[in-house]
């Protein structure tokens, strides 16, 4: 490495660790922030938020890496601009390019990195997360009994303390006990004047132990003339009662990781194309039974088998490997004694709708034609309107005795929801392909981004020349926002079937990417966009060209 290459990369290094970890810390908050109300007041342990704290910085990771990069590149040779540094670089002959190459190998190595992080470490690492974040938000606040309110904490039991000595020691105490759901309402109430609470067995398990107090007890199983007398009431006074709580529930328990193994956000890159593979193939199967189910569906029409389309067929088959094999044409098959058996006597093994036993019995009737075949047998052809005329015929009466339209009309609701239940089905699984789809394609488009973003950050340092935390700051807040935009915009496009997801999530680094390329030619012409006299001297330049324009017109 030349002393050239030392100097920028050395100049780069510091800013873009500093950069990485503050952007992380940013986005560590935001994320925080959404679930705060949910995983704080629990008394959970500070090991516990620092693992969650742990899953949040590698989740956040993938936004980091590309705004790091776009800051600390900026900052980097905008830096080297304003202490002449790049002046110095230029008049010793080496371009803007050969300064930029340190950090641009750096940047690719950080790319693939990148891309095996958001692939392989981000979905194991949201499991964990996901599972944890379960956990945290099912555990139950810790056991805080304030004075003068209701603690509902403890599952069944309503509890009440109008003042309480210590932590330990309470007085004038009101207790509903729900736990029998056959009564209804507070029909058991406890009321003491004081009592003692602490936990054992390794605080498992609470007492809350009464003195002085009474239980009463309104029965709810009382027979009708019971009712009629008021029913049963009971009353009990005592001078020591014990009452034992579990307290499994207050415990974080460890949630089976397999419950969260469905979802994209934590599917590797493998796992989520065998996804969209498997959806694929339920997608064209649905459609497949559509056609099919058009045919079975209607009992009083001529049509019966619907043509399933070509494009259907052909795609089903590049993942059905064994449907591929029964559609092969004359296959020869053999029976028992090894003879070949005729092109006639095989049995088809994609049977028609027509044939299946929950269809055959929806069949119409044929019409009694064994006259028509008599007539033509005299010699006599009849015409259409004959055959038309015996054929309503036949059908009217038929009608009337069945009555076939009250059938056809029930028939054709019942087959109109069973398609629209098939369609919101299938347009369903398409939606989750298109998820799995742009979950996949931006996993390498947030890897690229870090290039697209060094393209841009670094040529724009070199135009500014200003360091620091100041413009730099600015402008690379600026580029982020179109990107984060851009990127949030076509996710929304990509699951909606807007437009396809491949390009949906290569939308932000495709458009950005002209800019960088933009800004690299300026920097290397040494162009002045950033200052305020390059564009007085273009104004100044108009200016003076529609005033010669008036001058000759007015000459």
């Amino acid at each position: 490495m030349k002393k050239i290459d030392k100097l920028v990369f050395g100049s780069f290094i510091g800013p873009f660790l500093l950069t990485l970890i503050v952007v992380d810390f940013i986005l560590l908050l935001v994320t925080l922030l959404k679930y705060f109300d949910k995983i704080m007041g629990k008394g959970l342990e500070f090991s516990v938020f620092a693992e969650l704290i742990t899953y949040f910085s590698i989740s956040a990771s993938p936004d980091a890496f590309p705004l790091a990069v776009l800051l600390s590149a900026i900052m980097t040779f905008g830096n080297l601009g304003e202490h002449s540094e790049l002046t110095a670089v230029k008049s010793a002959g080496i371009s803007l390019v050969r300064s930029l190459t340190p950090i641009f190998v750096f940047v690719l190595f950080l790319t693939g990195f990148t891309y095996y992080f958001n692939t392989e470490l981000v979905p194991k690492t949201n499991l964990k997360t996901y599972s944890l974040l379960w956990d945290m938000r099912s555990k139950k606040p810790a056991l805080d009994i304030r004075e003068g309110v209701f603690y509902t904490g403890i599952p069944g039991y309503s509890i009440k303390v109008n003042k309480k000595i210590d932590d330990e020691r309470l007085l004038d105490i009101i207790i509903y006990d729900h736990t029998n759901r056959s009564k209804r309402g507070n029909k058991e109430v406890i009321l003491a004047d004081s009592g003692r609470m602490y936990t054992f067995m390794n605080q498992r398990y609470l007492a809350l132990e009464l003195y002085n107090g009474i239980k009463y007890d309104e029965g709810s199983n009382d027979k009708y003339d019971q009712k009629l007398d008021g029913g049963q009431f009971v009353r009990n006074r005592f001078s020591k009662s014990v009452i034992r709580f579990d307290l499994s529930s207050f415990d974080m328990g460890e949630t089976d990781q397999n419950a969260f193994s469905r979802s994209r956000l934590v599917q590797t890159r493998g796992d989520l194309q065998m996804g969209v593979d498997s959806m694929s193939l339920d997608i064209l199967r649905s459609k497949k039974t559509l056609f099919r189910q058009i045919g079975a569906k209607f009992t009083f029409h001529m049509l019966r088998d619907v043509e399933i389309p070509d494009q259907i067929e052909q795609e089903l088959s590049f993942y059905d490997s064994l449907r591929t094999s029964r559609k092969k044409p004359k296959i020869e098959q053999r029976d028992l004694a090894g003879q070949v058996l005729k092109e006639e006597s095989l049995v088809s093994r994609d049977t028609p709708v027509d044939d299946l036993p929950e269809v055959a019995f929806m069949k119409a009737p044929s019409p009694p034609l064994g006259a028509l075949n008599e007539t033509e047998n005299k010699g006599r052809v009849m015409t259409d309107d004959e055959l038309i005329k015996e054929v309503d015929a036949f059908y009217n009466t038929r009608a009337k005795n069945m009555n076939v339209y009250a059938t056809a009309l029930n028939s054709a609701r019942a087959s109109n929801a069973t398609i629209k239940a098939n369609i919101s089905t299938l347009d369903t699984v398409q939606r989750d392909q298109n998820k799995f789809r742009v979950t996949r394609a931006q996993q390498i488009s947030r890897s690229f981004a870090c290039l697209v973003m060094f393209l841009i950050g670094a040529p724009i340092g070199a135009i500014i020349k200003k360091g620091g935390l100041g413009l730099p700051v600015i402008i690379s807040v600026i580029f982020f926002l179109i990107y984060y935009t851009l990127n949030t915009l076509g996710d929304k496009w990509g699951k909606q079937g807007v437009v396809d997801p491949l390009f949906a999530m290569w939308m932000a680094n495709l458009l950005l990417l002209p800019f960088g390329l933009f800004f690299l030619r300026q920097a290397s012409k040494d162009a002045r966009l950033f200052e305020a006299d390059f564009y007085a001297v273009w104004l100044e330049k108009i200016k003076k060209y529609f005033t010669k324009k008036k001058q000759l017109k007015t000459a």
